[in-house]
């Protein structure tokens, strides 16, 4: 985020979005592009160090997605970035279901060759993991909602504790003891797959 700008302007600005100001919508993306960037960039390389996707497209379609649903419920700057990891997740899910359908010899939807799919070279191997760490969320999910969002927010965002605390509403020290269970949860459910 820009340097100027506190989260307090962000989240003015995401109010005028929310009332369908079209300045203010052009005004948003060059303020949240950098965070939302460092996000797509932790996660490729702090997990998937040897694939080459590019975080530009990420950071892209994501915004893209959140424009297109609209932001009107979008409350401040912390809740549009847990939406937008939440978006960042479905877009790299997508991504490996389709490259396992191609895998399999299956004709996913027809892809166009500017498509995200084309900027998201993966390997079948972080395509399988993805959809695995997925799997384990939809469980963790109907266990305990709040340490999935966590999850959401930690991994797929690459959100600190303090910015994951202000997005969900809660304290820090929940968001330490909620991530290191769902961390030690996933791990022995990921084990076991």
């Amino acid at each position: 985020m820009s340097s100027f700008l506190s989260p307090e302007d962000v989240t003015v600005i995401l109010q005028e979005v929310g009332k369908g100001n079209k300045k203010a919508i052009d005004q948003l993306f060059p303020l949240v592009y950098n965070e939302l960037q460092k996000g797509a960039h932790y996660l490729r390389q702090q997990f998937f160090n040897l694939d080459t996707f590019n975080t530009t497209a990420i950071v892209h379609e994501a915004y893209l997605k959140l424009m297109h649903a609209g932001t009107s419920n979008l409350e401040n700057r912390s809740h549009f970035f847990h939406v937008a990891s939440m978006a960042m997740r479905q877009i790299l899910i997508n991504a490996s279901l389709r490259k396992r359908a191609i895998k399999r010899g299956e004709n996913p939807q027809k892809v166009d060759l500017e498509s995200i799919d084309n900027k998201l070279e993966m390997s079948d191997q972080t395509a399988e993991d993805l959809l695995l760490l997925n799997d384990a969320l939809k469980k963790l999910e109907i266990q305990d909602e709040r340490q999935a969002q966590i999850v959401e927010c930690r991994f797929f965002g690459g959100m600190s504790i303090e910015e994951t605390a202000i997005a969900l509403n809660i304290s820090p020290s929940t968001v330490k003891r909620s991530w290191n269970l769902a961390k030690a949860w996933l791990y022995v459910e990921l084990s076991e797959q």
